[in-house]
């Protein structure tokens, strides 16, 4: 009888285990933000960090509206860890993250030489928006505030300048007479900070600290060229 009974203890816990482990499990699936990313006592949070965790044990990531990596996922119940694998990146070799849930957002632990990485996600309903995502396109100055060069004739039309923003990491400027300067711009993927590398070695590149919407372009020189600038945009669907 005691043994019965033992026996029954057992599988009755062994089932509460493993519903516990499956519904742990089960939290993890969805799409989630990176909220924060914390390394020893510095802050690293990547810009517009995301990652989606398939129900079919596959998960991508990325940042803004690109994905840059994709795998396979596992998790382990009794550990509570949580274990990703690129399908094209490095082996990762610090291993997974230690999983727990607290007032709806997510969070992984780790150690990585020595220093303890938290990082904590919650979940989102659809992809973030990152300020290179909002780059893109046309836009037109409608400010300049360089007192030392100006770029705007005050016989010129606002409208002669232009700067095109392209998908492909390319960019135009376009001046008066036609004038045109192009390049690659980069954009940092912990700040918003953009650079512009011009194709003509001639020209240096310069950094630029943006505020950017889905209207508006505002970049404000970081570079010894252009420390003293500010220079303001408007969205626009034309050359």
């Amino acid at each position: 009888m005691m043994e019965k009974a033992l026996k029954s203890a057992v599988l009755f816990l062994f089932i509460i285990q493993t519903n516990f482990g499956y519904a742990q499990k089960r939290r993890l699936i969805g799409l989630w933000e990176v909220q924060s990313v914390v390394v020893g006592s510095e802050e690293m949070t990547p810009v517009a960090k995301w990652t989606r965790i398939n129900s079919d044990g596959t998960f991508q990531s990325g940042n803004g509206w690109l994905q840059n990596s994709l795998g396979t996922w596992e998790y382990n119940n009794s550990t509570k860890v949580f274990t990703a694998v690129d399908s094209f990146g490095f082996v990762d070799e610090f291993g997974g993250f230690h999983v727990s849930f607290t007032n709806g957002y997510m969070i992984w632990e780790r150690e990585e030489d020595g220093m303890k990485v938290l990082v904590t996600l919650q979940p989102i309903q659809n992809l973030p928006i990152a300020p290179a995502d909002y780059l893109v396109g046309m836009w037109e100055l409608v400010d300049d505030s360089d007192a030392r060069q100006p770029i705007i004739n005050e016989l010129d039309s606002l409208e002669c300048y232009k700067l095109f923003v392209r998908w492909d990491r390319v960019f135009i400027y376009y001046g008066i007479d036609g004038n045109k300067l192009t390049g690659y711009w980069h954009i940092n993927g912990h700040r918003p900070e953009l650079t512009f590398l011009p194709h003509n070695n001639a020209v240096e590149p310069e950094s630029w600290i943006i505020d950017v919407n889905s209207k508006m372009l505002i970049i404000s020189g970081i570079s010894k060229s252009n420390q003293s600038i500010v220079r303001k945009y408007k969205r626009v669907n034309t050359h």
